[in-house]
């Protein structure tokens, strides 16, 4: 009886198992979603005509993870939690299911210089690598108006 109960029991978890679905670069687009704060954030690569270099920002220790509020062509970001600090306001145009332009929303709120050169080199484009689990690996890339390419490889789940 026990092994009938084991076996059960197995057939059960695998059925569970293999009838999971996969997310799709589709779930991503709208919806409630985190971005933890890791090292790799950190660090991005600036390829100027032939050289390339690896660079580090010094990581904002208080920031453990982005909380990001997606509907179909806008995006909220806060730092820590919805509600905490300034959220930040950005635009989507979707170039394809898995890829797209990122701006910041000036009608929402002032942008500072930062934001407005980004805004200014047209935004910054953002590529699926994979997803894996509940979370989908990116690079983030912008190639500026002086022919800098900038880019960046980042991680959002799904909460």
């Amino acid at each position: 009886m026990k092994k009938t109960k084991l076996l059960l029991i197995t057939l059960s978890l695998i059925g569970l198992n293999s009838s999971a679905q996969k997310l799709t670069c589709s779930d991503f687009k709208i919806g409630t979603f985190y971005i933890p704060e890791t090292k790799e954030m950190s660090k991005y690569t600036i390829e100027v005509n032939d050289s390339i270099m690896e660079m580090t920002d010094k990581q904002d220790l208080s920031i453990k993870k982005w909380i990001v509020v997606r509907e179909k062509n806008t995006q909220i970001e806060w730092k820590n939690g919805i509600g905490n600090g300034i959220p930040e306001y950005e635009i989507i145009e979707w170039i394809d299911d898995c890829s797209y332009r990122l701006t910041y929303d000036a009608s929402k709120s002032e942008l500072d210089e930062e934001k407005k050169w980004v805004n200014d080199n047209n935004g910054i484009v953002i590529s699926k690598t994979k997803i894996e689990n509940n979370c989908l690996y990116y690079t983030a890339a912008m190639t500026t108006n002086d022919g800098q390419k900038i880019s960046q490889d980042g991680i959002i789940c799904k909460e």
